[in-house]
């Protein structure tokens, strides 16, 4: 009875042994890419259940899609992760470059009856930007909740030269119940960037979770499956013998 339940013991131990190996395994397969499941380190591994690893190309349901699709956000790391966010990714310049481009041509209009005032404010650079944010938080590779700000203080510095210029007496036929003076633009200011602050992180990060969400219910991606598709390599010649 003795020498059996030290079988079972050591059977018991080489199981766990080789369960904390499958753990560290898995850890070890996930990228740096943010479109691939990368399983999350666990401090007690006996007491956790192990994260699912997907393979390049496998789908899984909507439900479990839609909880994988959720990351924990990491403020500091992504708070010196905002110079590469914004020189070498493609997250800010088109939200940025749709902000100038509105506002350039808002510089130009001159009468407020005009079609295109509404088409401004409520769509192009409205007090709380809608556009912008979703398009960085979905172009963004991480940090998608920074994007999402980056991206609405350019579109709400935007809408406050729009608004000061227009009405500084640039903008005509302006009914009286629109009218802003001058004395509430501080407050229409700190209205604008507290917005965008709160706001443009949400749909940033929302925006950035719909982009993982469809990337897991897809398959994972064509990048991945790219990426894991082994290279061929071509066949060698054999030299003819002398």
């Amino acid at each position: 009875m003795a020498r059996a339940k030290r079988t079972d013991r050591a059977e018991s131990r080489r199981r766990y042994r080789a369960y904390l190996a499958d753990q560290a395994e898995a850890q070890g397969v996930g990228g740096d890419d943010d479109d691939t499941l990368e399983p999350q380190p666990t401090a007690k591994a006996s007491r956790s259940a192990p994260t699912p690893v997907l393979r390049p190309g496998e789908r899984v349901g909507i439900v479990s899609a839609f909880r994988l699709a959720m990351r924990p956000v990491h403020y500091f790391d992504d708070l010196r992760y905002a110079p590469t966010l914004i020189l070498k990714t493609n997250a800010i310049w088109p939200p940025a470059l749709i902000s100038l481009v509105s506002l350039a041509y808002a510089l130009t209009r001159t009468d407020y009856n005009d079609s295109s005032i509404q088409f401004l404010i409520s769509f192009a650079l409205p007090m709380t930007p809608l556009i912008q944010p979703m398009i960085a938080g979905f172009f963004a590779p991480r940090a998608t909740w920074l994007a999402g700000i980056i991206a609405s203080v350019i579109s709400g510095f935007c809408f406050e030269i729009m608004i000061i210029w227009w009405f500084s007496g640039h903008l005509g036929n302006v009914p009286a119940n629109q009218r802003i003076a001058s004395d509430q633009y501080i407050g229409l200011t700190l209205q604008v960037f507290l917005t965008a602050l709160t706001f443009g992180a949400l749909l940033g990060a929302a925006s950035g979770w719909y982009k993982r969400f469809l990337n897991l219910a897809g398959g994972g991606g064509t990048r991945n499956q790219k990426r894991s598709t082994p290279q061929k390599s071509a066949p060698r010649r054999s030299s003819p013998r002398r």
